[in-house]
C-alpha cells in the first residue's frame, strides 16, 4: 500500500493540473477565445491521459482512487481560483438608486465605460438604474469611480447582490 504512495501522489498532481487547465478552458470557450480555448483543451487532455494511463498500468488500488479523487477537488480549487485571481470574464454591475445619482452616468462614459441607463419606479418612488457589462479586471475601476455616489444605491454584481450601503434605508420602507 504504501508503494502506491508515490505513484498516487503524481496522479493527484496530474489531475489537479488536468482539471484547473478544464475551469479554465471553459472560461475561454464562454468568452469566444477559441485559439486560447483550444490550447488549453490540449493541455487537458494530454494531462487527463498521461493519469489515466499511469492509474491502467498496474491494478487498481484504495491510494490511487484517492489520489485520483483527490487531484480532482484540488484542480477545482485551483482552477476556480486561478480564474478569480486572473480576473477572467465579464460581469453585468447594476446601480440601482432613487431619482438617479447626478453626474455618475457621465463619469462612467467619461471613464470609457459602456452604460445602460433606465429609469423607472421603485416601491419608494422614482429610480435610476444604470447597468454595464464589464471586464472583470475593470470591475474595481468600474467602482472606485463610482464611490462618491454609493451612498444611496443598490449594487449587484453578477447575479449575487453586493450591498454596499443599504437601500432603501429600513426608516423608508413602507409596511
Amino acid at each position: 500500500m504504501l508503494e502506491s504512495l508515490p505513484v498516487a501522489l503524481l496522479i493527484a498532481l496530474l489531475r489537479t493540473v488536468d482539471v484547473a487547465l478544464g475551469t479554465i478552458r471553459t472560461i475561454y470557450s464562454v468568452e469566444g477565445r477559441r485559439a486560447l480555448a483550444a490550447s488549453m483543451g490540449f493541455l487537458e487532455a494530454a494531462t487527463f491521459i498521461t493519469a489515466v494511463g499511469i492509474v491502467f498500468q498496474s491494478p487498481m488500488d484504495v491510494v490511487k482512487m484517492l489520489g485520483y479523487a483527490t487531484g480532482f477537488a484540488l484542480g477545482t480549487i485551483l482552477g476556480l481560483s486561478v480564474v478569480r485571481h486572473l480576473s477572467l470574464g465579464t460581469t453585468v454591475v447594476r446601480i440601482i438608486s432613487p431619482s438617479g445619482p447626478i453626474g455618475l452616468s457621465e463619469a462612467l462614459s467619461d471613464a470609457g465605460f459602456n452604460i445602460t441607463v433606465f429609469d423607472g419606479e421603485g416601491q419608494a418612488g422614482p429610480i435610476r438604474l444604470i447597468m454595464a457589462v464589464v471586464e472583470k479586471r475593470a470591475l474595481g475601476r468600474l467602482l472606485a469611480i463610482a464611490k462618491p455616489w454609493l451612498t444611496r444605491c443598490f449594487v449587484t454584481i453578477g447575479d449575487a447582490p453586493l450591498r454596499l450601503e443599504p437601500y432603501p434605508p429600513a426608516s423608508a420602507i413602507r409596511k
